[in-house]
């Protein structure tokens, strides 16, 4: 067997932007990041026409006996999927899905609510800033309060921690 050293190539730079646009999404606010629903699509098509016109091209040698195996890897690794089931190995299991404040006692309260991959609802967890109305103060400002549920995802309870000032007075592993 040898290896088709071109459709390799092709197959290494397609993964190496593919990840490179990954990681400068993950650095994004989630608005911002919504161009790249049109451009990955648009990378995509236009690398599988390249990649489909050379295969063409050059079927003869890319697909003989000797040069058939690496070919067809290195085309399998310039379509979208192995891209995607990395996404999906390497993404967290959790992920925030919303926050908020509100003020209560001269007191600003801060929400977040973390869900599942899968949509079901893994924990909401509390913090507590000793001045009102503190939306936009550092995160360090706040402190863990109040009760944390932490859900498995068959919605049984795995864990309630109780916080006060900052600090976990109790805490219940089930």
């Amino acid at each position: 067997m040898k290896f088709n050293t071109t459709a390799i190539l092709i197959a290494i730079i397609y993964n190496v932007i593919n990840f490179l646009f990954w990681l400068r999404i993950s650095t994004m606010p989630n608005a911002t990041s919504m161009v790249y629903i049109f451009i990955y699509p648009y990378f995509w098509i236009i690398t599988l026409i390249i990649v489909g016109i050379m295969g063409f091209r050059n079927k003869a040698i890319w697909f003989s006996k000797s040069y058939k195996v690496s070919t067809i890897v290195a085309l399998f690794f310039c379509t979208p999927f192995p891209f995607m089931w990395f996404k999906a190995i390497a993404a967290p299991s959790t992920y925030l899905v919303s926050n908020g404040f509100s003020t209560r006692d001269g007191h600003t309260i801060k929400s977040e609510e973390w869900v599942y991959n899968t949509g079901g609802l893994s924990v909401i967890k509390y913090w507590k800033a000793d001045e009102p109305n503190c939306n936009d103060c550092d995160s360090s400002r706040f402190k863990p309060d109040g009760v944390w549920v932490y859900l498995g995802k068959k919605k049984d309870t795995l864990r309630i921690d109780t916080y006060k000032n900052g600090k976990l007075i109790n805490e219940i592993k089930k």
